[in-house]
C-alpha cells in the first residue's frame, strides 16, 4: 500500500496518462447544458473534448458548470484510502468554487482517516501543475508533512499568463459586464489575465491575434527560463497549430529538460472562455514587463 494518494477535481486538465502514471485520483466536475449533464475528469469524460466545444457552438442554452456532489467527493475518499495510508486533496480555488468548502464538509465523515486538503487559490492547467509538483515529490518518498509545505511555498508562484481571443464566452457566462465587452469587441482588444489572491485578474491588453502570438513566442523562452518545476503546460482553446509554435519555441530552450506539454481546456474551463484563447502554465516567476519590453 502507497503511503499518500493524491486527490484532485475535475479542473485541473490534466493529461490523462499523467494521472495514469501518478495514480491521482479525481473528483469529477459536470457541465450542464440545459438538461443534459456530463462529467469531466479534467483531460477526459463523458463528452470527449471535440463533442463538448461542437455542443457549445450547436447548443441554443449555453453551459453552466456545478460541483460534484457530496457522495461523489466522498466516493473519491474511499477510493484513495483504499490504495494508501494518507491523502492529500488539492482544489479548486475557494474564489472560484464551491468546491473546496464542500470536500471540507465532507471530510468531517472521515473522523479516524488522515486526510488533508489544499486550498490551491488557481485553477486549470495551473491546477495541474501544483498537483504534479506534489505527485512527484510522492514518488519521491517525501513526507506528507514536506509536501504539504512545499506546497503552501509554490500556490504564490503559480502561474496564469492567458490571452484571451475574445470575451464572448466570457459575457455569456455572466463573467464580465456589457461594458467591457463592447470595449473589447470594438478595438479589438485581446485581454491578458494572471491569477492574484486566489482570483483571475487583469493583466493588461494586447491587440490583434498576430501581435498575441509574436508577443506570446517573444515570453516563451523566458517562461521555460523562470519555472521552478519541472511541468509546464502550453494552454489553447481550440488553437493546436498555434501551440505546437510554442512547443518548439520553448523546446530550444529547454536547457533544464523540463516537461513541456500541449493541453487544451477542458470542458469545466471552457464552459467560461473563448475559442483560440493561448497562454502558458506553470510555477515560478513571471513579470508583466516581458510583454511590454519586446522589441518590436
Amino acid at each position: 500500500m502507497a503511503k499518500i494518494a493524491l486527490v484532485t477535481d475535475g479542473s485541473c486538465d490534466i493529461p490523462r496518462d499523467l494521472v495514469e502514471k501518478y495514480n491521482i485520483h479525481i473528483v469529477p466536475f459536470r457541465v450542464i447544458f440545459g438538461e443534459e449533464s456530463i462529467k469531466t475528469f479534467g483531460d477526459w469524460g463523458t463528452l470527449t473534448k471535440d463533442e463538448f466545444y461542437e455542443k457549445v457552438r450547436t447548443c441554443k442554452e449555453y453551459p453552466t458548470t456545478a460541483i460534484p456532489s457530496p457522495a461523489e467527493i466522498e466516493k473519491v475518499f474511499n477510493e484513495a484510502l483504499d490504495k494508501a495510508d494518507s491523502v492529500i486533496g488539492i482544489f479548486l480555488s475557494d474564489s472560484f468554487s464551491g468546491l473546496y468548502q464542500a470536500a471540507v464538509n465532507v471530510r468531517k465523515k472521515f473522523d479516524n482517516a488522515d486526510i488533508s486538503l489544499v486550498d490551491s487559490r488557481v485553477a486549470t492547467s495551473t491546477l495541474g501543475v501544483l498537483v504534479m509538483a506534489a505527485a512527484k515529490m510522492i514518488q519521491k518518498g517525501h513526507s506528507k508533512d514536506e509536501i504539504l509545505q512545499r506546497l503552501e511555498e509554490l500556490k504564490s508562484q503559480a502561474r496564469l499568463v492567458v490571452v484571451l481571443d475574445s470575451v464572448d464566452s466570457v459575457y455569456r457566462s455572466g463573467r464580465v459586464g456589457w461594458a467591457k465587452k463592447f470595449m473589447v469587441s470594438s478595438f479589438q482588444i485581446k485581454p491578458l489575465v494572471n491569477f492574484k489572491d486566489g482570483l483571475i485578474v487583469p493583466g493588461g491588453t494586447l491587440r490583434g491575434s498576430k501581435d498575441v502570438i509574436k508577443r506570446l513566442k517573444f515570453i516563451a523562452p523566458l517562461v521555460v527560463k523562470n519555472a521552478i518545476t519541472d511541468n509546464i503546460f502550453i494552454w489553447h482553446v481550440r488553437n493546436p497549430e498555434v501551440a505546437q509554435e510554442f512547443y518548439e519555441i520553448m523546446e530550444a530552450h529547454n536547457v533544464q529538460n523540463k516537461e513541456i506539454r500541449i493541453q487544451e481546456a477542458g470542458p469545466v474551463v471552457g464552459t467560461h472562455v473563448g475559442e483560440k484563447s493561448l497562454g502558458f502554465m506553470y510555477i515560478g516567476d513571471y513579470n508583466k514587463r516581458w510583454i511590454k519590453e519586446m522589441k518590436e
